[in-house]
């Protein structure tokens, strides 16, 4: 039979060997969850600095779009607005078709890379902004309140062509009508620049442009 004192022994030794185990589980626990909690924030900070390269990279392509896009539309004005008054103060004939020239080539300019404007408007500022820069439905349509830019810009290039080669023989056309067109288009286009500037410092480019602020959601 075996000693009455070897239950106490075999008693201790469990104790011990569960007491180790609960140390071990413990230890294997904590580590499991120190290390997932470490993963998560890791992780997190990976995807944070991620899109923050993300978002920088998308302001810069922006920006680029803004100057570029601005310089040759800007451009396309000065010149119309060159030849609109050089006709209305009937200056010399060769000063006019010089003046002429140089809008056409300007129009010219901007219809070359239209379509990458257009594509880049959608990709960068998203849908709402596209249709600010061309609505085909009511551009279509060719009501001036209701068109977009590009659309005011047909309009507008039909009316001083028709102005530059006004027969002697018609009704001389009012240039006034002409010079509110091209306030018009002014008023818009700096409406679409300031536009896109908040949106490039608040981070509404790129992919972001394509949710709505929360304020909008309400």
């Amino acid at each position: 039979m075996p000693s009455t004192d070897e239950s106490p022994k075999r008693s201790g030794l469990s104790n011990q060997l569960f007491e180790l185990l609960k140390v071990v589980f413990t230890l294997l626990l904590t580590g499991l969850i120190g290390g997932g909690i470490t993963y998560y924030y890791q992780n997190r900070a990976h995807r944070d600095e991620q899109e923050l390269k993300e978002l920088e990279t998308a302001r810069e392509s922006a920006l680029t779009f803004l100057r570029e896009v601005g310089d040759i539309l800007e451009q396309r004005r000065h010149h119309a607005f060159r030849c609109l008054y050089a006709i209305r103060d009937q200056a010399p004939p060769d000063e006019i078709e010089q003046l002429w020239k140089d809008y056409l080539n300007a129009v010219n300019a901007w219809n070359l890379k239209w379509n990458l404007y257009r594509a880049l408007v959608l990709e960068q500022f998203g849908p709402e902004m596209q249709k600010r820069f061309y609505d085909e439905k009511a551009d279509a349509e060719g009501i001036w309140e209701k068109c977009s830019i590009t659309g005011k810009l047909i309009i507008f290039h039909n009316a001083l062509s028709e102005f530059h080669k006004q027969s002697p023989d018609k009704p001389a056309q009012d240039p006034r009508q002409i010079e509110q067109l091209y306030t018009s288009i002014a008023q818009d286009c700096y409406a679409f620049y300031s536009e896109v500037i908040a949106r490039i410092q608040e981070g509404r480019v790129g992919k972001r442009s394509w949710t709505a602020p929360e304020k909008e959601k309400r």
